[in-house]
């Protein structure tokens, strides 16, 4: 499915249609977010009126690039989100936009995200929309990285808080080191190559990869890190939620001239 608008159409009058897509960002939205107890899947719940999906289409379509946007929803969500496409993406946008539904796992939906792309697609990022405030700078930051190196790229912070090292009782038993450590965000990007060669094996492991950057390195890839951002943050628990409205609050200008 995707929006009226297709990119590479001959569009009414003659006029030129837009060029090839070489990026193409997947956009998972089909978890279900049990942590949350939120009445509606974790990608539609809203902040002052908005759902977080909206936020992560809108970033993505804003970036001055010949792209390839998949939406993968839970398929009751798709007709929702579809309108919600054709509310946010301006009609000159140089994007195309195709909504999908997700599979039972993460990495099963960014697989069927990967399938909807088109072949002229070279660098893929893979963004939750579970962190709306992920900026555009962020984005470029990722694929700049891409493209200047041929490997995967994940943006990451460094752990600040002590680490400690605990049994099935809570009991503490060490602390861990936080030197090497530190937590990673989405978008992170790969060469399309790399990152289908490495879902086309995904199965094969028993216990499922929490990101694909595992994906990847578990297919024998190397992945290397950008500096991340605090505004990234992420859509888990209730307490999220508050986080959230407070980077939406401090940046309102900003996050409402993006919708």
């Amino acid at each position: 499915m995707t929006n009226s608008g297709l990119a590479n159409d001959q569009a009414l009058g003659g006029a030129t249609p837009h060029p090839l897509p070489t990026l193409g960002v997947v956009l998972v939205a089909a978890g279900r977010g049990e942590r949350l107890g939120a009445d509606a899947p974790k990608a539609f719940v809203e902040l002052h009126g908005r759902a977080l999906v909206e936020f992560g289409i809108a970033v993505a379509t804003s970036l001055p690039h010949a792209g390839c946007l998949v939406v993968v929803v839970p398929e009751d969500r798709a007709a929702q989100t579809l309108d919600l496409v054709d509310r946010i993406v301006p009609a000159e946008a140089p994007w195309t936009v195709t909504v999908v539904p997700g599979g039972r796992e993460r990495h099963e939906s960014v697989r069927f995200g990967l399938d909807a792309l088109p072949e002229s697609i070279d660098t893929v990022l893979v963004h939750d929309a579970a962190r709306p405030f992920a900026s555009a700078n962020l984005f470029e930051r990722v694929i700049a990285e891409v493209r200047g190196t041929g490997d995967s790229v994940v943006p990451a912070l460094p752990v600040v808080d002590t680490l400690k090292r605990i049994d099935a009782d809570g009991i503490v038993h060490e602390t861990v080191d936080r030197a090497p450590l530190v937590a990673v965000q989405t978008p992170q990007g790969f060469p399309r190559e790399t990152l289908a060669a490495a879902h086309a094996t995904a199965q094969l492991h028993t216990d499922p990869p929490t990101d694909d950057a595992e994906v990847v390195q578990r297919a024998g890839g190397r992945v290397r890190t950008v500096r991340g951002e605090m505004n990234a943050h992420k859509l888990t628990t209730p307490d999220d939620l508050r986080i959230l409205d407070s980077i939406m609050t401090g940046n309102a200008v900003g996050l409402t001239e993006a919708l």
